[in-house]
Order: structure tokens, then sequence, then C-alpha cells
């Protein structure tokens, strides 16, 4: 079971380095064509079409890892932080000794990749200009809610006006709450106490 939570969390963490792969690719493509200038290597559309590693690469047995390999005494001291069972069996052992070590191979790969002029990443979102203008909040998207306040008394307070509509929520057309009440007084449900 402990295993397959693994291999979850490392197909999750290999979905996350692929998606920061491409948008540092993305970065630096439009990069390149807002500026002036040619990208290297021919066009743009060949470069993104041949990727210069895969994932897949990093697993195949001829690719050596560039850090000493794991050991059983590190193995079990990583167990034992992390509160997991040390392992029955020396087949169990020697898989979960492969498990991490490939995922070093991921960890070293994505450290390798040259970020220099590259942004860090501050939040999952569009950062365009035109999508930080539509998000900005200005003083003429708030007038409709400012028409609604009136400055009242000598300290100046802001009050809604008497006559500004009261918004409404909106409920779900066709639904009525109350239709699975068995017993129901007006607007209420009634509720039936047990007395002894």
């Amino acid at each position: 079971m402990r295993t397959v939570m693994a291999l979850r969390q490392w197909q999750e963490a290999s979905a996350f380095s692929r998606l920061l792969l491409a948008r540092k690719a993305n970065q630096s493509a439009s990069r390149w064509v807002s500026s002036a200038s040619k990208p290297p290597d021919g066009d743009l559309e060949a470069m993104l079409s041949t990727p210069s590693w895969s994932v897949k690469s990093l697993f195949q047995s001829g690719t050596a890892s560039q850090s000493s390999p794991i050991t059983q005494k590190q193995l079990h001291h990583l167990l034992r932080l992390s509160a997991l069972p040390i392992p029955t069996s020396a087949a169990h052992e020697e898989k979960l000794i492969a498990d991490l070590q490939s995922q070093l191979k991921l960890v070293q790969a994505i450290q390798s990749v040259n970020t220099s002029g590259v942004e860090p990443l501050q939040s999952i979102r569009d950062e365009t200009k035109q999508a930080e203008q539509e998000q900005e909040i200005t003083v003429a998207s708030m007038q409709e809610e400012f028409d609604k306040e009136e400055v009242v008394g000598r300290r100046g307070r802001i009050r809604r006006r008497k006559d500004a509509p009261i918004p409404v929520k909106k409920s779900r057309e066709g639904w009525d709450p109350l239709a699975q009440a068995p017993k129901k007084m007006g607007r209420f449900f009634v509720v039936d106490t047990a007395k002894d």
C-alpha cells in the first residue's frame, strides 16, 4: 500500500517537473518571439517539436547516476525518519533502493537544467499584462458599489443608502429546500420533540 502511495507521489512529482520544464520552454520561447532577435538553432517550432530529454530516458539502464549508490544503511535511516517499516525481504529492499535511486536521477536531471535568466514562478495563474489589467480593481470598476453608499455624521461614517437595493442571493431555479420536510409551517419546517 505504501509502495503504491510512494509511486503515486513520484508520478505527481514527475508531472510537476514536466510542467516546470514546459513553463521554462514557453517562457524562453515567448522571450524569443517578443524580442527582435532570431531564436538559436533555426525556427522556434522545430526547436519545440524535438524535446531535449524525456523522463523515460532517465530510467534506461544505460544512464548512470551522478551520485553514489544508496546503501542499505542510508535506506534504513530514511525509512526510520519517515516512520516507515523496514523491508522484510532482500528483494523488497532492493526494489526500494532502485525506486529511490530513480527518483534521485529525476531530481538531478531537473537540477541540471540551466535556469539562468528565467524568472521564478510566483503563482500558477495568467501573469500577462492583459490578465493583470482585467483583474485590477479600479475606482471605475467599484463605482457602482460606491454609489450605494453615503457619508453621514460629523465623523464621516460610510453607510449604505436606504434607497439602495439590497442584493438578493440567487437560489437555484426550481429548488425548494422544504420539499423533503415531513412537516412544515409556512416558510419553516417543524421538528417534533419527544417529551417523556
